[in-house]
């Protein structure tokens, strides 16, 4: 008799197992897209009184430090010297640049927008893989990205309030396209490192690249109020790094394709946590091209798995 996981329920009628649900991964999953879609909110709070320079650098200190805490306390291996130069780039370009871009972006873009423009990662790293790994893509995969790019169109130009793209939006697209590289590339180091060991030294890279902003961080944060300068912290803590965590347990323990689905619900979440704190009411058109690039995202997902099961 196959054994379950000893924090699994097991749902069934009669002799028939119908679902199981791993407890720890369902809990890890909803850890990571609570924490994910309160970034958007939490952003577009804390630039009131923050500039993004200073946003970016004192959110990714702080992630660091509880990163920092998180390897001493599992004894985590530094990784060989060798491999420094690339963690270090996957740090400028997927920690550093993506949040300087997302915080600059959200300036102008409200939490929903963003959430939908930040959920196109999967359709710009199925981009990456096609280009530089050979990986096919399924012409449905390639219909859906089409859809995706059609519908961020239409939430630049909601968010531009006429027929004019708003400049916000292609920043968070920016740090959307670099969080895929980030993601695409990372297999250069899989067979070496954990996905705990990656994260780590990217974000702590990224803390040595940020640094630049520093100097002028301290005053803005002393003239902050205590609310916003919270925030701050819960974006380093939260979104940065026990979402984190949480993530690379749940793939470590659960199929991709099963925990990543689970990703349509962030900018849902995020609409709803916006709208019931800020009181932002996102432009109709936007909400339309969201409602279209998420369909494209899950065109590229379904058009990928296809082809996997096709050919295997």
């Amino acid at each position: 008799m196959k054994k379950s996981h000893p924090f699994s329920l097991i749902f069934c009628r009669g002799n028939a197992t119908i679902e199981r649900i791993n407890l720890p991964v369902l809990a890890a999953v909803t850890i990571t897209i609570l924490c994910w879609s309160s970034n958007f909110p939490v952003i577009r709070f804390v630039v009131r009184s923050y500039d993004p320079e200073s946003l970016s650098v004192l959110r990714v200190w702080a992630g660091s430090v509880f990163l920092g805490l998180v390897a001493l306390a599992v004894r985590m291996p530094i990784p060989h010297w060798r491999d420094w130069p690339l963690l270090s780039l996957f740090g400028l370009v997927g920690i550093a640049l993506a949040t300087y871009t997302l915080n600059r972006g959200l300036n102008s873009v409200g939490a929903s927008a963003g959430s939908f423009l930040i959920a196109t990662t999967p359709v710009m790293s199925a981009l990456l893989a096609w280009a530089f790994f050979r990986e096919r893509l399924h012409r449905w995969a390639m219909a859906g990205i089409a859809v995706s790019f059609c519908g961020v169109a239409l939430i630049a130009t909601g968010e531009g309030g006429g027929p004019s793209f708003n400049a916000g939006a292609w920043l968070v697209l920016a740090s959307a396209a670099s969080q895929a590289c980030y993601y695409v590339f990372q297999k250069f180091l899989h067979r070496r490192y954990s996905p705990l060991q990656i994260t780590c030294t990217s974000v702590w890279s990224a803390a040595l690249w940020l640094s630049v902003f520093m100097p002028g961080a301290w005053p803005v944060a002393a003239a902050a109020p205590w609310s916003a300068s919270l925030g701050v912290l819960y974006l380093g803590i939260f979104p940065q790094a026990v979402a984190f965590v949480a993530w690379n347990f749940a793939l470590s323990r659960a199929g991709a394709a099963q925990v990543t689905s689970s990703m349509y619900a962030l900018p849902v979440l995020a609409t709803l946590i916006a709208w019931g704190w800020l009181g932002e009411v996102p432009p109709w058109l936007s909400l339309i091209g969201g409602g279209v690039a998420l369909t494209g995202v899950a065109m590229v997902h379904l058009g990928g798995r296809g082809r996997l099961k096709r050919s295997g």
